[in-house]
């Protein structure tokens, strides 16, 4: 007999395995234009196996839980997630092309996480693999748990906490709309700014297939790693322009375009996260540019300040695709970067690190804290887009940074196991960790990690995911409660009072 709660899980990855199946789709049709007979083959039977198994599955596994607990969908978030890497690792296994398993599920983790690294040259993929690759990016980009809930109908408020396990940041920018209205949006914004985009790039000169994979995986910040690695130094102007403009689109919040899309230009005036945003950009952009100007006084001042603007706007999105020449950058201006790509994009955007929220949030516990030592006897409230904001959010925030900046450390640490040198180890480890996929020890070939071993690969791996899935979900694979509950506590407490009973 299965539980209910098992139900529940399983009937969400069956939805999502469904959605997989019809996703590769335009893969299957692209192999057959180029007649890649073997990718067609195993496309075709990935498909005809996915898409009547998620119906059935979705059908013969109802839903029948009105309160889902929050372990649960951490549970269901996980093994969703763990479902589509592993399935979508197959269409390059079965390709014929002798890539190895390790690197097929590499690729297929950073193309979901929107890291944009690859141990497979991503020019030399077949056509077929190379959309789906960027198709993977734009789904990781949304969210498979976001896709799957679109096409439930009945899950308003389990919907809403399952949601909450895979959005990347701390709170979403609400509005005056339900939860399904706001996130049915979301889908349409993210599509539509999708569509503008392949235009834009159709119209600024780019070809029809790198427009295609460009934009695909371009607004989900996931790199461009299928033009030229991610180095865009010689691209046309008006190219680099577009490409940074829809970058920068998809690191805001998205929450910002709902306000718009219904009038409330107001509410978007008073965003503290979007405001911090763009000073840090501007800051950034500053700073490099006078960097550059003291190091090369030969320099133009308006295309030096301009490509210094598209290359932080690069980091601070962590889409990581590198726009000015590298070899350029002093030790300064690699700390900038650094510096930016902690930070990260806003909150329920495609963007990772840790969220511009969250540095608000901690600067705002900071000041608090140097304010109460001044006054104790004060009561001083903080607010967050001009709202009273409780000490939880300060707490949270703080604990949140507090763990990746320690399971970057450690990450840095097991890379260099296999005998990497401790720099480009914590190099790796924070660009995983931050979905970028440029290590700042390696941007001569931003996001290529094939010359690494397969242990370290393993290792970014789980710190990709890690920093996708906002570390939670991940760790509670380690949760020795999460899987046997306190039936080990209460065995415990029964030991003791049975050895107590004796002694009596």
């Amino acid at each position: 007999m299965i539980s209910t709660r098992k139900k529940f899980v399983m009937n969400i990855m069956s939805i999502a395995i469904f959605i997989y199946g019809i996703a590769i789709l335009p893969s299957l049709f692209m192999a057959a234009r180029y007649n890649e007979l073997g990718i067609f083959e195993s496309m075709a039977v990935i498909a005809i196996v996915c898409i009547p198994l998620g119906i059935l599955g979705h059908k013969a596994l109802p839903n029948e839980l009105e309160n889902v607990p929050m372990s649960v969908c951490y549970v269901t978030t996980l093994m969703t997630w763990a479902a589509v890497i592993i399935l979508s690792a197959l269409p390059y296994y079965f390709a014929g092309e002798g890539y190895r398993i390790v690197d097929c599920f590499f690729e297929s983790i950073a193309s979901w996480t929107t890291t944009g690294a690859s141990a497979i040259p991503t020019e030399s993929l077949p056509v077929p693999l190379k959309i789906w690759r960027s198709e993977c990016n734009w789904m990781g980009g949304i969210g498979i748990i976001l896709l799957t809930l679109t096409l439930v109908s009945k899950w308003q408020f389990v919907g809403q906490k399952l949601a909450s396990t895979e959005i990347r940041g701390p709170e979403f920018l609400m509005s005056n709309t339900t939860f399904r209205q706001a996130y049915r949006r979301i889908l349409g914004i993210y599509c539509s700014m999708t569509v503008i985009h392949y235009v834009a790039l159709r119209v600024a000169g780019m070809t029809q297939m790198n427009s295609l994979l460009t934009a695909l995986s371009n607004i989900s910040t996931s790199g461009l790693q299928h033009l030229n690695n991610g180095v865009i130094t010689g691209f046309p102007l008006a190219i680099k322009i577009v490409i940074v403009v829809f970058t920068f689109m998809g690191s805001i919040n998205v929450g910002i375009f709902v306000l718009a899309l219904i009038g409330k230009f107001k509410r978007i005036l008073d965003q503290s996260e979007l405001k911090m945003y763009l000073l840090i950009i501007l800051v950034a952009t500053i700073l490099l540019t006078g960097s550059a100007m003291l190091a090369h006084e030969d320099m133009p001042f308006f295309s030096t300040i301009g490509n210094t603007l598209m290359q932080v706007v690069s980091f601070a999105s962590t889409a990581g695709f590198i726009v000015t020449e590298y070899q350029n950058l002093n030790a300064f201006m690699l700390c900038v970067i650094l510096i930016l790509m902690f930070i990260g994009a806003c909150a329920i955007s495609t963007g990772g690190g840790l969220k511009v929220s969250r540095i608000v949030y901690s600067a705002k516990s900071l000041s608090n804290n140097i304010y109460t030592h001044i006054h104790p006897n004060s009561i001083r409230t903080e607010t967050y887009n001009k709202q009273p904001t409780n000490k939880d959010n300060f707490t949270q925030s703080n604990m949140y940074i507090a763990t990746f900046m320690l399971l970057y450390i450690i990450g840095g640490i097991l890379i260099t196991a296999d005998g990497t040198d401790a720099y480009t180890a914590l190099s790796y480890s924070q660009a995983m960790l931050t979905n970028v996929g440029s290590p700042i020890s390696e941007l001569a070939n931003p996001g290529i990690v094939s010359h690494m071993t397969d242990y370290s690969k393993c290792i970014m791996c789980f710190l990709m995911l890690c920093g996708r899935l906002e570390i939670y979900p991940v760790m509670m694979l380690f949760s020795y409660r999460l899987w046997f509950g306190d039936k080990s506590k209460t065995k415990f407490k029964k030991a003791i009072q049975d050895i107590q009973r004796e002694d009596k």
